[in-house]
């Protein structure tokens, strides 16, 4: 049976990959309160266009590292549909990072007028399967929506986001 690159919302379900064994499990993962707030922040500055950005940490999400800080970069794309981090601004970034034994834990983008979901083309797009695809919707304009997404091989999971202090 071919399945499509992006299942339907019903088969999303929360997991991740047991090291060891390679089996499903349910996957929550700690993120800090204030690094959601500059999320939401470089969201709605980043309007009308998409923002996108860097949650660092010194472990993936998948052994256990939690973010430590945000790290906001330029959309080259200057697009409300798509957002691609300038290259040169990347470079000098996974440089620092490597310098300081850090890690990309996720990376981050807006969707401006849509859910925080993966489109075709951020599922296209996802290089970095030890990385999660964090995604903070703008769609309903009181409060930022902010979900988390494992994509590997253009197989789409969620993973939740438990907000800690």
């Amino acid at each position: 049976m071919v399945r499509d690159p992006v299942p339907p919302p019903d088969d999303w379900a929360a997991i991740k990959r047991d090291s060891a064994s390679g089996e499903a499990v349910a996957a929550s993962v700690p993120i800090p309160a204030a690094l959601m707030a500059q999320i939401a922040e470089a969201a709605r500055a980043g309007v009308p266009n998409e923002a996108c950005g860097l949650l660092v940490s010194n472990r993936s999400w998948g052994d256990g590292g939690v973010p430590s800080r945000y790290v906001p970069l330029r959309n080259a794309a200057e697009s409300p549909y798509r957002y691609f981090i300038d290259p040169q601004e990347q470079l000098r970034v996974w440089m620092e990072l490597d310098d300081a034994d850090e890690i990309v834990w996720a990376i981050v983008h807006s969707h401006v007028a849509s859910e925080a979901r993966p489109s075709q083309t951020d599922v296209g797009l996802a290089y970095f399967p030890d990385s999660l695809y964090v995604i903070c919707s703008l769609a309903v304009a009181d409060q930022p929506v902010v979900r988390a997404w494992s994509i590997v091989d253009g197989m789409v999971s969620e993973v939740t986001l438990s907000v800690t202090d």
